[in-house]
């Protein structure tokens, strides 16, 4: 017992450090394939950290990183809302939606900038298993739900096939993996061709992906993550930046056009807005409308407790006491739809304020390559549209987020030895990923 609370050496301590380093990638490649996986994989890695001891050696120079202490206040602002919750058992959920927040100290702490274009293709290639399993689903060759025994798989449905995410969690995540991929070709120089092709036809498949499933969240964010890598990419010419964005909106109408899934999900959404806003009768008239009538009502509750909001896990409690009786069926619905309005409602100005600091604090971060601060700015970009339709607070969403702000601002070479990609080490990535998932789907 005694040795096991000694601190390690320092050459264990390189080992650990190295295996943590391995172990984000394969936590950044299972977000898009399981939660639990993803949590349990996580839990070896905050074991690890603790075992390796030393904290303030590691996490000293973390601390004072801008952007972790913006994401530290952030959280803090939402603990200190549980202190005048009346619904705490909500609180607890919200709070552990929100620890998220805390990771890039952790991760910040050990990782190794040898390990950022690991973490890129983690990402990118999580989020493609995904994407083909939409496709094999769709395709028919995968049922719709599928479960080994008493363990379910995943359960979707046939007009929006996402086995692993929710459809709006899918959408999104094409959306980000289409902008890197785009990002990585208009800008990144190589001398490896082939590079660009297979980055081109990826986009060809996600967008293709994109056009069956019915994420109106993921069109929008797939909008704005286009739009600001073009401008990233031609912000001193802007020949080439009309004419890019040009294209870039004669695709969207084009996928319009011919995807019947895109034209019904745009156009039931106007129809709901109009609908909605002409007869004030929000639930009967569709998804659209129904979050219209949630953000009018949330701006009640806002304006009567704007200082500290009514606490973290009361929001709904009091946005419900304000959706009129012929409405009733509103209230059935389990959130505002909408983090502009539940951040004010649930901490009020002084957590908005914070939040606004955090996303500054990103926008304005300076200690980094250019390269990194663009992929910064496009994944925060897309933090800011996706909000509207209230996707934050996911167990994809500010994970991935937390975890690409990580890859970005990381600066340190670690004491550690790298060895390249090989056929050796790619098997045993595959094998810890499928132990993993076994835990998750049996856990």
């Amino acid at each position: 017992m005694i040795e096991i609370l000694k601190t390690p050496s320092q050459i264990v301590q390189n080992k650990i450090t190295l295996w943590l380093n391995h172990l984000l990638v394969l936590y950044t490649f299972l977000i898009s394939i399981n939660n639990n996986a993803k949590s349990s994989l996580f839990f070896v890695i905050l074991v690890l950290f603790l075992y390796r001891r030393d904290y303030i050696k590691y996490t000293k120079e973390v601390f004072s990183n801008k952007i972790v202490q913006a994401c530290l206040l952030f959280y803090a602002i939402n603990a200190f809302g549980m202190l005048y919750t009346d619904n705490i058992e909500y609180g607890n959920d919200h709070m552990d939606r929100v620890k998220y927040l805390l990771f890039p100290l952790i991760f910040l702490s050990f990782l190794d900038i040898r390990f950022v274009k690991r973490i890129i293709a983690a990402c990118i290639l999580g989020m493609f298993v995904s994407i083909s399993f939409s496709y094999l689903v769709h395709l028919g060759i995968f049922p719709y739900e599928l479960s080994i025994g008493k363990y379910e798989i995943w359960k979707t449905f046939a007009y929006s096939p996402a086995p692993f995410l929710s459809h709006g969690e899918h959408g999104v995540g094409i959306a980000l993996v289409i902008a890197f991929l785009f990002y990585y070709i208009l800008n990144i120089k190589d001398n490896f061709v082939w590079n660009k092709v297979i980055a081109t036809s990826m986009i060809l498949i996600a967008l293709i992906n994109m056009s069956f499933i019915a994420s109106r969240t993921g069109y929008m964010t797939l909008i704005g993550v286009i739009v600001i890598t073009v401008l990233l990419t031609y912000k001193e010419n802007i020949k080439y930046l009309v004419i890019s964005l040009f294209l870039f909106f004669i695709a969207c109408f084009l996928l319009y056009s011919f995807s019947t899934t895109v034209n019904l999900r745009v156009d039931r959404a106007i129809d709901n807005f109009e609908k909605g806003m002409t007869s004030k009768k929000f639930y009967e008239n569709g998804s659209t409308a129904q979050r219209i009538g949630l953000t009018l009502y949330s701006m009640e509750v806002i304006k009567e407790n704007p200082i500290f909001g009514v606490g973290t896990g009361d929001h709904m409690d009091e946005l419900r006491k304000r959706i009129p009786e012929e409405e009733k069926r509103l209230r059935e619905i389990s959130k505002p739809h909408n983090l502009y309005v539940q951040i004010p409602m649930q901490i009020g100005i002084f957590g908005s304020l914070s939040f606004i600091y955090l996303i500054y604090i990103i926008y304005s971060y300076k200690n980094t390559t250019r390269e990194k601060k663009d992929i910064l700015i496009i994944m925060t970009t897309a933090v800011l549209v996706f909000m509207a339709g209230g996707m934050l607070y996911g167990t994809f969403e500010l994970p991935l987020f937390m975890v690409i702000i990580t890859a970005m601002i990381a600066t340190k070479t670690q004491n550690i030895e790298v060895k390249p990609i090989d056929r050796y080490l790619m098997l045993k990535y595959l094998g810890w990923i499928v132990l993993f998932l076994i835990i998750g789907i049996t856990r």
